[in-house]
This record gives structure tokens, sequence and C-alpha cells, in this order.
């Protein structure tokens, strides 16, 4: 300290040096003065010049002391301006905070930030607006500064804004504790980091969204190696595919975790080059090594990572193959055999009868193709339900494969078809032979898992090469061919291929093309036949019967276009636009006055099987307004045998809408008495074939009358068919029956010709 402060600071010190100084002047000059002056006169004279000096030498004191003084509050002054404009103009938060927490005094900086003026934060403590999960600690650290533990501190901490929501701030803390003026007191610097902080959130979800990506596809392996192939990064996936976990892998090289011995040359060569050029290694698909030494195929890529001031770093992505080879795999099984019995397909007889075709060729052998198709498997899958029937086809399977020699070629073609090859056979009855032994292997009763019982039998055709066909298709076309003759004699037996039966089958496919093109262009008409009452002769109803009407042919008959329908799947199709039809000309004669006449439709068991038939008839009957009790359905017994329970609920359905229900042909099918009392119908209707020899023939005289007898006592009607003499009409009206149609009374006519017709003979 200097001495002019020390005297500007105590004043009373200065006052005292210049009393003690103007005594000793006083008195010691003037003592001094009298020794060396004797002269009175220039005594007087001296002491006046002692004066002066005194005057001139306490003037320079004084100015000395008021200089020092000025210059003292300039620098004050400056160093007050200084602090203010420090405060006041900082890019930080600046306040002054008393050991209780209140806000003494605060820079127009931190009021922006927290959005309260300085009056408002004076009226409050720093803790009325700190983040609660940010308090405790901020309190436990002003504590230590307050024991003396530490000088200062800093910490992150959220501050509540005025309008609510909170800013993240770096806060330091320093405790003044000997001020000049006043008590002590805290001087708080308050940062905003708040931007920063979000970025720093952004970029640590970021980091997790993206070290959970990495992590959670058990498919994608992601390694980062050094320059030297020294492992530094090993994902959870690396961990599945290649066995090792993320503490085995880091630190050890790539060359020795992962790659097989003969490719590390390869590898080498290939970091080397990608490390040089900057270029990663081109993709590719790689059998690498597992930690238990398997080889695992993968898909790799590559990406060089280079950061600033470090070296380069290798990245590999490698996709887990195993599943693709997998399914590869499976495809291409698939693609030669079937699934279910893990026979060869299609396909792969195709092939090898090609094959067998050439050896043969060469040697001049018979060779032959047995085609075997299980009578009636439809109605198993039917009743049963398909894994039933999947299971029966896999029982078939076993004992065929049992019955056969190695050399047979066995195959399953689809469905319930199989195809066996014989090569190098002796003579074509050798082939015939062995398809009754298989016809006899399948012949017989079946026990399934869940103790059902199947009595089943089987087809066969037989194809020869080169008596019949000299190509792989021919014969195998052959062989269909033979199994639908065999079908159509009677089933459970086997065919010979003729080029009669090749004919057959090209024209049911011609037929099939043309009956296509005449639905398109509506050459389909329908005829009805009329349905009269027995007893009065009155027209009661007609059975709509459908014709196609060929540009080329005339009139094709149904029991000629119906089966090619049915085989086809165009029987839906017909039979919608039949039942429409039907409606809209039950509509149309109502209109012409012909009241209450019923119309017969007769309902393929394909068509009946649908599920979407109610809603069809329902649609039907809603767009036409054709009243539903009018309408009759017609069924066959073989329809109403399968699928009992599904059976019983559409007839419930159409019942409900209305609908009358009839069997056709009845007696010519299972004709199960149990099942027919549980149908809700309105009509039996007796086959044409019981009929045709009445009334001379007994036994057809006999089923007629329990016919009848047992339709009344089950409160239906009955309606005899094929009625064409009146000896037939007296006999059916004595044994009580309802009504007839036949051509005793009229043939199946046009609409025309039946509403001119129905005038005449109106119930």
């Amino acid at each position: 300290m200097s001495d002019t402060t020390a005297l500007s600071q105590r004043p009373w010190f200065g006052a005292l040096l210049y009393l003690i100084f103007g005594v000793a002047w006083i008195g010691g000059s003037d003592h001094l003065l009298g020794i060396v002056v004797t002269d009175a006169e220039l005594y007087s004279q001296y002491q006046t010049y002692k004066g002066w000096l005194y005057v001139a030498f306490t003037a320079a004191l004084a100015w000395l002391l008021l200089w020092q003084r000025s210059n003292a509050e300039m620098q004050s002054l400056r160093s007050r301006q200084l602090f203010k404009q420090t405060f006041e103009l900082a890019n930080v938060g600046i306040a002054h905070v008393s050991l209780q927490g209140r806000w003494l005094k605060t820079n127009e900086r931190l009021q922006q930030l927290l959005g309260y003026t300085q009056y408002e934060l004076q009226g409050m403590t720093f803790a009325q607006i700190t983040h609660p999960d940010d308090l405790d600690k901020d309190v436990s650290q002003l504590a230590q500064l307050e024991t003396g533990v530490r000088r200062e501190y800093s910490m992150e901490k959220r501050y509540r804004h005025k309008d609510g929501h909170y800013i993240w701030c770096r806060l330091g803390v320093r405790m003044v504790d000997a001020p000049v003026f006043g008590k002590p007191f805290y001087i708080s610097i308050i940062e905003d980091i708040h931007e920063l902080k979000v970025i720093e959130t952004e970029l640590r979800a970021s980091n997790l969204k993206f070290q959970a990506l990495l992590d959670s596809d058990a498919a994608i392996s992601i390694q980062g190696y050094e320059a030297d192939g020294t492992t530094i990064y090993w994902n959870r996936a690396s961990e599945r595919i290649y066995g090792y976990s993320a503490q085995e892998a880091k630190g050890q090289n790539l060359l020795d975790l992962i790659i097989p011995e003969s490719m590390a040359d390869e590898v080498k060569t290939a970091i080397q080059q990608m490390l040089a050029t900057g270029k990663p290694i081109p993709s590719a698909e790689l059998q690498l090594k597992r930690k238990d030494g398997r080889f695992i195929s993968v898909f790799s890529s590559h990406a060089l990572v280079r950061l600033p001031d470090k070296p380069p770093q290798m990245y590999c992505i490698d996709i887990d193959l195993t599943e693709q080879k997998k399914h590869e795999q499976q495809v291409a099984y698939l693609a030669h055999y079937d699934a279910l019995t893990n026979l060869p397909n299609r396909a792969s007889f195709v092939q090898q009868l090609t094959q067998a075709i050439e050896r043969a060729a060469l040697r001049s052998y018979l060779i032959a193709v047995i085609m075997l198709d299980i009578d009636h498997f439809k109605n198993i899958n039917d009743s049963y339900g398909h894994s039933i029937g999947d299971e029966l086809l896999q029982q078939i399977t076993q004992h065929l494969t049992e019955a056969l020699q190695p050399m047979d070629y066995l195959a399953r073609l689809g469905g319930d078809e199989y195809a066996v090859l014989l090569e190098d056979i002796e003579q074509a009855e050798d082939a015939v032979r062995l398809a009754d032994q298989l016809l006899h292997c399948i012949n017989r009763v079946w026990t399934l898992s869940n103790g059902i019982e199947v009595k089943i039998s089987a087809s066969a055709g037989i194809s020869l090469y080169p008596l019949h066909e000299i190509n792989a298709e021919a014969l195998l076309q052959g062989a269909d061919a033979a199994l639908y003759k065999a079908k159509s004699e009677g089933r459970n037996s086997s065919a010979y291929y003729s080029d009669d039966l090749t004919q057959s089958a090209r024209e049911r496919l011609r037929l099939e093309s043309r009956l296509r093109t005449a639905i398109l262009e509506q050459q389909l008409v329908l005829y009805y036949q009329p349905q009269v009452d027995i007893a009065s002769g009155q027209i009661i109803g007609a059975e709509a019967l459908i014709r196609w009407l060929d540009p080329e042919d005339g009139l094709i008959s149904p029991e000629r276009f119906i089966p090619v329908a049915e085989s086809s799947g165009l029987i839906h199709e017909i039979g919608v636009w039949v039942i429409e039809q039907s409606c809209r000309q039950g509509v149309l004669w109502h209109q012409q006055g012909l009241h209450g006449l019923s119309i017969a439709i007769n309902v393929s068991p394909l068509q009946f099987q649908r599920c979407a038939l109610t809603q069809q008839i329902t649609d039907t009957l809603l767009s036409t307004g054709f009243p539903a009790d009018l309408l009759e359905l017609e069924l066959t017994e073989s329809a109403l045998m399968t699928q009992q329970a599904d059976v019983l609920t559409m007839l419930r359905q159409l019942k409900q809408l209305g609908v009358r229900l009839a069997i056709d042909d009845f007696g010519t099918g299972y004709s199960s008495l149990a099942y027919l009392k549980l149908f809700p119908l309105d009509v039996l209707k007796i086959d044409k074939s019981f009929i045709d020899q009445l009334p001379n023939h007994q036994q057809d005289a006999e089923i007629c009358r329990a016919i009848v007898s047992l339709a009344h006592t089950l409160g239906f009607k009955v309606l005899a068919e094929g009625v064409e003499h009146q000896g037939q009409r007296d006999f059916l009206t004595a044994i009580g029956c309802d009504c007839f149609q036949g051509y005793l009374f009229a043939p199946p006519l046009t609409a025309d010709d039946f509403f001119h017709l129905a005038l005449q003979h109106k119930a």
C-alpha cells in the first residue's frame, strides 16, 4: 500500500503528521535561524523567507494530496463503470445471491434468460425456480461452500422460466465471504445451454436408436476393425451368427476370428487395397467361420470410415443367409417333390420318364406308365376334412412304396393322383399285373389316427412306350385317358390306353372351350317342362331345363355338356345364370297373368357345396322380386349325403328364406332314410327309371308305392318324372302320387310355348 493511499484511507494519521511536521518546522527553524543569524533585521527577513517556504511546501503537499485523491476517485469510477459494464453487458447471467438463497442483484442477461424483472427476482429465492430434480444437488453444493469444504462449484441444472417451461443452464457459484462492505454472498454465473442440451439429448436418443437398431436385427451382423484387423465393434447379431460374445471378439484379429485359412491371403490383400484406395471391397456372398468351426453363408458388404486425426477403420455388414439358403433348398425341393408325401412331383416324373424313354429307345425295350386315382376321394375330404384326407394319402403312399420294387418310380401328380414308371418290362401284361396289385393294395379299410375307418378303392390307367406314345407328355395323357375310361366303366379297375380314348379326351377339351364361348355369347337357353297336379290335370309349376343352342350343332343335350361344366368349374357360373333367368321368367309370367306357378331348378352338387349359394338365392330374389315360396331347388341325394352338418345348416337357411326344397331322382343315390328325416324337404321326385315299366313291373310298382307312403308319412309331396303314357299316370294316381311331369302331358317347351299351354291348363 503506498503512503498516499494510507493517508487517504487514514486522514487522522495525515493530520497528526502535518501537526508534528509544522511544530518541528516552526520550532526547529526558529532555533536554527537564531543561532545562524544574529542581525535582527536580517533575522526578520529570513523569517519572512522561511514563512514563504513553508507556505510553498504546504501548498505542494496539498496539491499532491488532492491529485492523489482525484486520481484514486477516477480509478474507482473507472472500476465501477468496468464492473457495471461487465455485470450488465456480459453474455451470461450474473447474480449476487444471499446466503439464504435470495436474489440480491441480477444482470439484464439473466433477467432475459429467466423472463423475470430484477424486482420480481429479488422477491424470490433460487430454489423457487429450480427444477425439483436438480434442487437437492444444488443445495448440497452450497452447503459445502458454507462449511469451507470447497471454494466454488459448477453444475448443469434447470431453471423454470416465467412462462412455465424449464431451461437448461450451466451454473458456476463462488462464495464472497469477506466483502469490503456488507455481508457474505454468492456470485452465480449462469450460462444458457438449453439448445446444446436439446441437441445432446437428441444425439443421445439418436445414438440409442441407432444402437438398438444395430442390436435388434438378429440377421444383420455389424463388426468394426482397426486398419490392422483388430476388432473394435461387435453387435448382438454378430454374437448369434458367429458364436463369439462381444467380449471374446473385441481385441482379436479379423483373420483369426471368422476368416477361413483358405481365404486369409485374399482377405489381407483386399483390406490393403481398400486402405490404399479408400474404395470398399465389393459386396459378395462368403462362407465364413463360426466359433464352433462350422461355416455360415453371409452376404458381406464393407465400408471404410476415416475420422479426423485417427487411423482409418473398417466396418463389415454381414447378412445371415441361413434362412434364405434353407428357403432356396425348400423351393428347390418343392420344385421336384411333393411336400405332403415326399414323393417326386409331376415335373420330376416327366423328367424321369423322358430319360427312361431315351434309354428305352437305345435298348429297344418296353416301359409303362400307370396312373392311379382314388375313387370318390373328394367325399373323404368333404365328410371328414382335408387333414383326414392328407393322413389317408400319407398312409396310401407308404403302402404303395412298400408294394413296389426299388427300381420302380412312384410320384404324386397332385390331389389323389399317383403315377408309376416301370422300365424294361418284358410284356404288356406285366403292367396290368402290377396295376391290379396296387389297386388291391388300396382297396381295403383304412384306420386313421382319430379312429375313423374308411373303405376306399382306386382306378388305374396304363399307357406303354412305344406301343401307344413316344414322348413323356403323350404317355401321361394316354394313361390319363385310360384312367378316365376305367372310372367310367365302374371304377376299381384298370384300363389300357387306346386311340379312341385319346380322341374322346381331346373332344372334351374342345367342348369345354366351346362351352366357355357359349356362355359369353349367350347361347344357353332355358326350356320349361310343365309339372301337373295328377288329380286335376292343372299345371302347377315348371321345371327349368337348360339347353345349349349351338350355331353349328343346334341343341346340345345337357347330358353332354353338364359333366364338362362340372369338371371345369363352369357349373357355378351356369348355375347362377339359370337361377336368375328362371326367376325373371317367373316374374314375367306373373305379370302376364300366370299367378302361383312354381319354378323348379336343378342345383349341381358342386354348386350346392358352395357356401355362397344361400347369398346368391337371396340376392336374386331381391333383385328380381320373385316370391321365395314359388322357387323350388332340386338337389341330388349325393349332394345331401356329404358334409351333413353343413348341408343341414344351408337347407335351414334356404327354408328360412321361404324356398322349397326337393330331392331329385329319389331312390337312385344313397337313399339313407336316417338322414332323410333330418332334412327340411318339401318334395320327393321319383326317378324316371322306376316309372318306365309301370304298372307292369312289380318291383318298380312296390318301390313307387313305398316312396309315396314314406314321403306322405314325412310330410313331403311326391312328383313322378318321365310319365309317358296313361297307364303310368293311372297307377300313380291310384297310389296317391301328388303330381307328375313327362311327355304324356308335354315335353320341355320354350318360355312362350309354355305360357300359351299354361293359360289353357292353369290351376
